[in-house]
């Protein structure tokens, strides 16, 4: 390397990034209006000095405005101009005051400007809501030194700035492989002071310019780290976040309608001309012909654009039902609790590709993720809605379907009901959606390539908002363990390292204080019971109607305390297998951690709305919090669960902190169940007002949409 432009091509910008953003607490203009933070990079530069000196100049900041808000700042900023203009006599003005009084005149002025202003008002509420970027903001490197790779069992790991060793060992970003923390200082502009005046929160963009050879893709050469850095003025006791998970987004999705719509033509058209040419009757025959289809038609009489469940458009429409809420000030930031896509390769990428096992960010479902989530251009298909670039910061971790390279196919298992399709329908999901049953079942930590280098690469993290802890922890690929649960649909997940166990006794011992309260995010849940039961378990006691059929919407604990049961019989650990498609490694151990140190845990991966809540077994209180060093041991019964909707049961502050701590389920945003498909578009807002949860209810987009 002979020249500063090659070194800087070979250096990237890694962390902060879209799925973990960093968060700067702005109190006041007057008290401080520059900042410093700490960035990791990669490159494969030798030395820290020559680094520094090819950054020098460019990194810079783009900060996110909201469109009418702009648009009002430029009006406004014309209308002064108008003003001192006007308030220039002309002939005509001075002859005006000789006959009109000043009391009349300034009436008439203030009617004027109170209608144009109403006018402009209503034409600027018709705009789409949509985003504008800033003048860029110039940063200066102040420091830049070698990161090592430090693993989060360590007490020195940073969230931001400590490198994982899966980034080198499946060449995330090429051949890159040191990591440097680069340290920068930059001022705000009033521009974003204005802003915070009238929001909560400002996204930025960071953008590290490359000087790349020529040929190289724009993608490479200006390296943008999209709303991965947020300026925000909440205290932190007073806001309101969204989790959703399940997404399951895919190029395919887009394409499907287009297809079953182009099918049912091609069929309709050919027995029309079936029938004109004598191949088939007018009645029997034409049963005979349409047999296939009967049942499914009998089914749903619905038209296809109202049966079909696009979890892309559900994201889309999730996205401006989001913004609509940011935009009031009512939503901070979203949490996505894992299976963002439904798979990574996109169906229709080469086998070449394919049996490379590189399933970089262009060619992966990642890619699709990121541009609906920024609005970026997509090829159009029939039964597209338009999307929005989404207006708050965003916080990812990956579930099982996130480790899977390849695509399945809608038609085995009847899975194509989960999108709302008959069965006659899905044989027109062509060759383009076939899968190899074996690589469809494939897992490969290969298939987060993608996700590690432009949306998250911290897989456990760790973040504080005042006196609330948000641990974000990665549950793994599909766990083959427990082999029935795998083939009946409901794999578990591979579970909880003892890495992360260390990593939690870690944040226990050295983090947690007093005060705070913790919220645990994952995409497996810890709990998760399995309809039906060993009836023998439960003879003599008639908590079930039918004992041989329980199910577990029978052992609802209100309801089972208005039936004259006591808090001991409503309890489903006893009767119940909690750990069905649930969380198979550690999971004694992540109980523990929930029923003693959490609030609420969050998760998603059933696609379904179950909340429990956690108790001592033997009926104690639960011990005192701190009293390091806290090991979590694997106990055979860690706690006594029940069952109930609690987010609907508890009304009150009072009654959530009395019930908790929580372990909650939320629907799946991108696709429904087997039995339910219209089940998918749900999400989960949490409100939190004066340091304490008023609510955390479970909503959906088909519902809340139109309503908002």
């Amino acid at each position: 390397m002979n020249s500063i432009d090659n070194q800087v091509e070979q250096s990237r910008l890694v962390n902060p990034n879209l799925g973990h953003p960093m968060i700067i607490n702005f109190k006041d203009a007057a008290d401080q209006r520059e900042f410093e933070i700490d960035l990791l990079f990669i490159s494969n530069i030798n030395s820290s000095k020559i680094l520094e000196k090819s950054l020098l100049g460019n990194i810079y900041l783009v900060p996110i405005f909201e469109y009418k808000w702009k648009l009002k700042q430029i009006l406004e900023k014309e209308r002064l101009e108008r003003e001192k203009i006007e308030k220039k006599p002309t002939i005509w003005k001075r002859i005006s005051r000789i006959f009109i009084s000043k009391k009349k005149r300034e009436q008439r002025a203030l009617e004027k400007a109170r209608s144009a202003a109403e006018e402009e008002e209503e034409r600027i509420e018709k705009l789409k809501h949509r985003v504008v970027r800033g003048d860029q903001i110039k940063t200066i490197v102040m420091h830049v030194s070698p990161s090592m790779i430090t693993g989060i069992d360590s007490l020195k790991y940073d969230d931001y700035t400590s490198p994982q060793e899966y980034l080198l060992r499946y060449e995330v970003f090429g051949d890159l492989d040191k990591f440097y923390k680069v340290t920068l200082n930059f001022e705000i502009t009033e521009e974003i002071i204005e802003y915070l005046k009238e929001k909560s929160f400002v996204m930025l963009d960071i953008v590290h310019q490359n000087h790349g050879s020529e040929g190289e893709s724009p993608h490479n050469k200006n390296r943008i780290n999209y709303h991965s850095l947020v300026i925000t003025n909440n205290d932190w006791k007073n806001y309101s976040f969204i989790q959703a998970t399940d997404l399951h987004l895919a190029d395919r999705n887009d394409s499907i309608y287009e297809m079953v719509k182009n099918w049912t033509n091609i069929f309709t058209m050919q027995w029309a001309k079936d029938l004109a040419t004598g191949k088939i009757g007018k009645d029997k025959n034409r049963k005979k012909y349409m047999k296939s289809r009967k049942k499914d038609t009998q089914k749903s009489t619905l038209p296809l654009h109202k049966r079909y469940i696009n979890p892309n458009n559900n994201f889309r429409t999730f996205i401006k039902l989001a913004n609509r809420k940011v935009l009031k000030n009512e939503l901070d930031f979203i949490v996505f609790t894992g299976d963002l896509i439904d798979f990574s390769a996109i169906s229709t990428i080469s086998q070449d590709v394919k049996k490379l096992f590189k399933f970089k960010y262009e060619q992966s479902n990642w890619r699709i993720f990121k541009e609906i989530v920024l609005n970026f251009p997509q090829e159009k298909r029939r039964g597209m809605i338009s999307g929005e670039e989404i207006l708050c910061p965003i916080f990812t971790i990956p579930g099982n379907h996130d480790y899977r390279p390849f695509h399945y196919d809608f038609r085995w298992g009847s899975l194509y009901r989960k999108i709302g399709l008959n069965a006659s329908e899905a044989i027109a999901l062509n060759d383009k959606t076939i899968a190899n049953p074996i690589s469809s079942i494939t897992k490969s930590f290969r298939a987060l390539i993608g996700y590690l280098s432009d949306i998250n690469p911290s897989l456990n993290y760790t973040m504080r908002f005042g006196q609330d802890l948000f641990i974000f922890l990665d549950t793994g690929s599909d766990s083959f363990r427990n082999i029935r649960d795998f083939i009946s649909g409901h794999p578990s997940v591979t579970g909880v390292s003892n890495e992360q166990i260390k990593y939690l006794e870690n944040i226990i011992n050295h983090q947690l204080k007093e005060e705070d309260e913790v919220f645990l995010l994952v995409h497996g849940p810890p709990i998760n019971p399995k309809s039906g039961f060993n009836p023998f378990k439960i003879f003599g006691r008639k908590k079930a109607s039918n004992p041989f059929k329980a199910q577990l919407e029978e052992y609802k604990e209100s309801k089972m305390k208005s039936q004259g049961y006591t808090s001991t019989d409503a309890r489903i650990e006893t009767d119940f297998n909690v750990k069905y498609g649930a969380i198979s490694t550690n999971w004694e151990k992540i109980i523990l951690f929930c029923r003693d140190f959490t609030k609420f845990s969050f998760s998603g991966h059933t696609h379904s709305k179950k909340e429990f809540r956690l108790t001592d077994p033997r009926g104690n209180k639960t011990k005192e919090k701190f009293a390091p060093p806290i090991i979590l041991r694997k106990i055979e019964n860690p706690a006594a669960i029940y069952y109930d909707d609690y987010s609907d049961v508890c009304e009150t502050p009072e009654e959530i902190e009395e019930n908790a701590p929580f372990v909650l389920q939320t629907p799946a945003l991108g696709l429904g169940g087997y039995r339910n498909p219209n089940y998918a578009g749900g999400y989960r807002e949490i409100q939190i007002v004066d340091g304490k949860v008023v609510s955390f209810k479970v909503k959906f987009i088909n519902k809340d949409f139109l309503r908002t």
